[in-house]
């Protein structure tokens, strides 16, 4: 019986103690290092950079922003290896869609930053293209 008395305060602090600590270990990540920048600003920096084109591998080959490598967005989390953490990265898609904002926040969690969105994407891109 005192056993049951005990194991009932026990119980819930010891699973509180877990969930907390579990919460607190849990590293925030400082999406403040994700910015989006009109066409003329990430046109002026984007040479400081990485320079990554997330769209289909047919949409690049037909035109694309000079220097750029693409990294479709499906397949681009296999090959981090050719992307380096110590410089920002700059990156571009045909819109500025939801999807390119969550690249952007999966590679800053894997600890890439900053990390640049061209705001509008290529359609808003009034620069030359290469062809």
């Amino acid at each position: 019986m005192y056993f049951l008395s005990i194991m009932e305060w026990v119980l819930p602090i010891g699973l509180g103690l877990i969930i907390g600590l579990l919460v607190a270990s849990r590293k925030s990540h400082d999406y403040s290092q994700l910015i989006y920048l009109e066409a003329e600003e990430f046109r002026q920096n984007m040479r400081k950079g990485q320079l990554l084109d997330l769209r289909k591998e047919l949409e690049y080959a037909s035109k694309k922003i000079n220097g750029s490598r693409n990294f479709p967005k499906r397949t681009i989390f296999a090959q981090l290896n050719k992307i380096r953490k110590d410089q920002a990265v700059f990156i571009y898609d045909n819109t500025s869609s939801s999807l390119l904002r969550s690249v952007g926040k999966k590679l800053i969690k894997k600890g890439y930053h900053p990390i640049y969105l061209l705001k509008g994407g290529l359609e808003s891109w009034t620069f030359n293209l290469k062809e």
